[in-house]
């Protein structure tokens, strides 16, 4: 098994490839702020820039602060957006329980799918430090549930068992509470209708589409892709057309 470190820089070059970015968020967060001539925000564990991207594409009032703790990840966002000739941005190293800025200097942190890799309460203080009066952080993440209910919590051997680190609705909403000068303000859920073949999946398994798959042993994960493929084969008559849902959850938290 490897560490997360040496897994994000493994897959910094493809992650925007073998991942999902869901256009609904961006859209919803594009809407929140629509009122708003100018906006500071923060993307914390941003990896390869891909909701950055279109983030900066459809707000283009938007000053975005990119933090990942992977120097890979960082340098892959930094290509992306220079690509996409975007320059209202700027992009650091740094962890989610410390980030590089002065206290009330943000109107927004954000964090997409990653904040089941922090330390919530300390991700949750550095967070309230950092925002203006009446700034949002805004958590896009699956939850527990969620996870369970995916093709891979479904039909891939032990996903359930390996992937305790996502957080229940409950738990965050606690962790909420505990930090003084945050209240809980919105939950919005997200459901996606997703399609894929069956070899596709078992190329994205190999590819470390998820780091839950970086936590299995080798030879245990290629057991794992060997059953996975006869369960699917088993459920789906059409293995080029594999549907099924996902879901995904955005919290707004608001500094009181």
């Amino acid at each position: 098994m490897r560490s997360m470190d040496e897994h994000f820089s493994d897959v910094a070059d493809k992650y925007n490839e073998i991942r999902t970015t869901d256009q609904e968020p961006i859209e919803y967060i594009r809407d929140l702020f629509s009122n708003r001539a100018q906006l500071i925000a923060v993307d914390i564990g941003c990896g390869p820039g891909r909701y950055a991207l279109r983030l900066l594409q459809k707000m283009p009032q938007l000053h975005l602060i990119c933090l990942d703790q992977s120097s890979k990840m960082i340098a892959e966002t930094t290509r992306l957006l220079h690509v996409a000739n975007i320059d209202r941005f700027e992009a650091t190293i740094a962890d989610a329980s410390a980030f590089p800025l002065d206290p009330h200097s943000v109107d927004v942190v954000l964090t997409f799918n990653a904040v089941h890799h922090f330390i919530m309460p300390a991700f949750l203080r550095e967070a309230r430090r950092v925002l203006k009066k009446d700034g949002i952080i805004g958590i896009y993440t699956r939850l527990l549930c969620q996870n369970e209910t995916s093709i891979w919590g479904r039909y891939f051997p032990d996903f359930n068992l390996v992937e305790r680190r996502l957080y229940s609705l409950d738990s965050i909403e606690a962790a909420i509470r505990n930090i003084p000068g945050l209240a809980l303000d919105t939950i919005k859920f997200f459901r996606f209708d997703r399609v894929s073949s069956l070899e596709r999946l078992i190329e994205k398994v190999r590819a470390g589409h998820y780091s839950t798959f970086s936590l299995y042993t080798e030879q245990r994960l290629e057991e794992c892709i060997s059953e996975f493929r006869e369960s699917v084969m088993r459920s789906f008559s059409d293995t080029d057309q594999i549907r099924w849902t996902d879901g995904n959850v955005f919290l707004t938290v608001k500094a009181c």
